[in-house]
């Protein structure tokens, strides 16, 4: 469904992937592991082509995203990230249907429509026209997962959901994750989360030293890592 061909990505003269062969298929979820400073964000970035590959290609459905495709492409890979990412000018229901109405996906009324009703599925429905300093960073996340599935993406990718918030917070954002992995939607995460990772995933991706080190079963990577930089990862978490 969503594949890197030999994706190198330099910026300046440092080189934070090389040659990166992935494929993700329709229904896996599929969990980024590595230490800090790896390039994980970046490996996830170059999935919808925020972060433009040096050489090589990322294409979806045997598409190739291009810059004359790519907000065609975009609706169809729905991005969730560290920051949240929402306007803080902007009510919370304004926020999610900013986009779809804008690209004339849907009209105002249907985006409202379905806004509400993710919303009341992520249990804010009575925050629809609270602004987002009104809420607590687990709030802001599930708002920005809700916004993403407004779109009806076919692919939802997550850069570390859980990674700005308070330690209390972190569970609501991952079972609200958990709930969309039950529906067998195709999942690709930037996780520290390590018992998330493993409950969840379908496949773990280990990225070091600009390589996919291991692409492996989550029992097989966390039980009988192959790689000696993987066995001194886990060793420290």
């Amino acid at each position: 469904m969503l594949k890197l061909n030999n994706v190198t990505v330099k910026f300046d003269e440092d080189t934070i992937l090389e040659n990166i062969n992935l494929t993700i298929n329709k229904g896996e979820v599929v969990c980024i592991l590595g230490p800090s400073g790896s390039g994980k964000s970046t490996l996830i970035r170059t999935m919808n082509n925020l972060v433009k590959p040096t050489s090589g290609t990322v294409s979806f459905k045997n598409t190739v995203i291009t810059k004359q495709n790519l907000n065609e492409m975009r609706q169809k890979i729905g991005m969730v990230f560290q920051q949240f990412e929402l306007f803080p000018h902007l009510t919370v229901l304004n926020n999610m249907i900013l986009a779809p109405t804008h690209l004339k996906l849907m009209s105002k009324e249907e985006a409202t429509k379905k806004a509400s009703i993710l919303l009341k599925r992520m249990n804010l429905l009575d925050k629809l026209n609270s602004y987002p300093d009104s809420l607590s960073g687990g709030q802001k996340q599930r708002v920005a997962i809700a916004r993403a599935l407004l779109m009806n993406p076919e692919v939802m990718l997550f850069d570390e959901p859980t990674s700005a918030l308070d330690p209390e917070m972190v569970k609501e954002v991952l079972d609200v994750i958990k709930e969309l992995v039950k529906t067998g939607m195709t999942i690709c995460i930037v996780t520290h989360e390590m018992n998330f990772a493993k409950e969840v995933s379908s496949r773990i991706v280990f990225v070091d030293q600009t390589q996919i080190l291991e692409d492996t079963t989550p029992q097989e990577f966390f039980s009988n890592p192959k790689t000696d930089r993987a066995k001194d990862f886990l060793s420290k978490i």
